[in-house]
């Protein structure tokens, strides 16, 4: 691996951990570049800038306060960086027109981000929100009987 690789890596881990994790939405200017644009079937378009991204983390943070990203495998080529990771939380405030429920929720996801002059440039990534919206009792879990 080369020392840009781990370099990227510790963006993305400083991007989990402070801004994510720790919801230091302050760093904005620090983990992401001004055209910023993420990719995400969850959103009906690509987000352009990141303030579309940080609204919605304070969203998601506003729902469930206590949520975090648990990295297991984050891999570096070139500019490019992946994770596979967990997302965890309490279902303490209303998400997406879903008043609360006190549910602990567990989904997994992947994103891979695009590195530029140490920010975040792109971001593609797929979280299990079917799986969410499974353990928020909004949806009925696959197979079951109605």
């Amino acid at each position: 691996m080369t020392t840009q690789e781990r370099a990227n890596k510790d963006v993305i881990h400083r991007f989990i951990d402070e801004f994510v994790n720790e919801q230091n939405y302050a760093l904005v200017d620090d983990i992401f570049t001004e055209e910023y644009t993420r990719h995400d079937p969850a959103s009906p378009e690509s987000e352009s800038g990141p303030e579309p991204w940080v609204e919605s983390m304070k969203g998601l943070h506003r729902a469930f306060p206590d949520a975090a990203v648990h990295v297991g495998e984050l891999i570096a080529e070139g500019d490019l960086v992946s994770f596979e990771g967990t997302l965890t939380g309490t279902h303490r405030g209303a998400f997406r027109g879903i008043e609360p429920t006190g549910t602990s929720i567990e989904i997994q996801g992947n994103a891979m981000h695009r590195v530029r002059d140490g920010q975040i440039a792109e971001t593609w990534a797929t979280w299990d929100f079917l799986g969410l919206l499974t353990q928020l009792g909004v949806v009925e879990p696959w197979g079951s009987e109605r």
